[in-house]
């Protein structure tokens, strides 16, 4: 890896795999992990780099959710990409019948908002542990699960970069580990090329996996798994081991003052509205694979939901 341009090269998948197997071993320490974590970052990591390491955090093969819903950007403060609305989305979802585990993490130097500091809002509980997380969604269809309780070292790889002063690939890691071994999974990234690599990922772990059946990536507000009406995109999604791709066109349509369970000021309501249907949107079409349909459902499922709250007096 750290040899000259004509002698250095990307790890194979099997090496990925190896290697990161030897760093949870203690075979390998931190210093001689981070190295090799800069190095491919600084060269650009690949699909079969980031699948192998994928391969070897994964702690169980045990299946208990419906859906995967990676956190971990959060949303920028001070700016227009609002609340985190995506959790209304998957709580939505959630009472209709999806078992949906959430999981992430953030670091607070970033100052951004997270949804995990929002979860009362919604009565959304906090796992302490993968039992746990399994234990509600039987009872309630959804819950939060943080990296901590989980894979605490994929944490401190994440922390290095505050060691180190540069992000690892780990951040890519991170958001594809699905630790409910979910069938559907949702992955939002914010850089170009990274909503391709992660479909790459997924094809790469389906090929060993029977587990999962669509994975379907996107541009994320501020990198959030939250779906950004305003932007005309290209979304990609692994399938049967191969990678797919569709061009969305931006969605945004006027919407009238609506119930808000996050408080969100009734400048940002068309933005709030917009926002949970076309995350809805996404989130049904890697359940269903059909755009049509899963937008017509998303927005019945959005009316239905406010219709609710309306009724119980809940408004902004």
């Amino acid at each position: 890896m750290g040899r000259g341009s004509r002698g250095r090269g990307p790890l194979t998948q099997t090496q990925a795999r190896e290697v990161m197997q030897a760093y949870l071993a203690g075979e390998v320490g931190d210093d001689q992990m981070a190295m090799l974590m800069m190095l491919i970052r600084v060269r650009d990591e690949t699909p079969e780099e980031i699948a192998g390491f994928v391969q070897a955090l994964k702690s169980t093969q045990q299946q208990f959710a419906d859906l995967d819903w990676p956190l971990y950007a959060g949303k920028r403060t001070g700016q227009t990409s609002g609340l985190p609305w995506h959790l209304v989305a998957a709580k939505i979802l959630a009472d209709s019948g999806v078992k949906i585990l959430l999981h992430g993490d953030l670091d607070k130097m970033h100052n951004r908002l997270h949804a995990r500091d929002f979860l009362g809002h919604l009565n959304i509980n906090t796992a302490a542990s993968l039992d746990e997380a399994k234990t509600l969604l039987e009872q309630f269809n959804i819950a939060y699960l943080p990296l901590d309780n989980f894979l605490p070292q994929v944490k401190v790889m994440l922390d290095w970069k505050h060691r180190y002063g540069l992000r690892t690939p780990i951040n890519t890691v991170a958001r594809a580990l699905n630790p409910a071994n979910a069938p559907f999974a949702l992955r939002g990234s914010f850089h170009p090329g990274f909503q391709e690599l992660h479909a790459k990922v997924e094809s790469l772990v389906h090929l060993q996996s029977e587990q999962t059946q669509r994975t379907v990536s996107f541009k994320g507000q501020s990198g959030e798994t939250e779906y950004n009406p305003k932007v005309s995109q290209t979304i990609w999604w692994a399938e049967d081991g191969k990678v797919n791709s569709r061009y969305v066109e931006e969605t945004m349509t006027t919407q009238p003052v609506i119930p808000c369970p996050l408080g969100t000021g009734e400048n940002e309501q068309d933005m709030m509205a917009n926002t949970i249907i076309s995350t809805l949107t996404i989130a049904l079409f890697t359940l269903s694979g059909d755009w049509n349909s899963a937008e017509s459902k998303a927005k019945t499922l959005w009316h239905t939901y406010c219709d609710g709250l309306t009724s119980e007096g809940t408004l902004c």
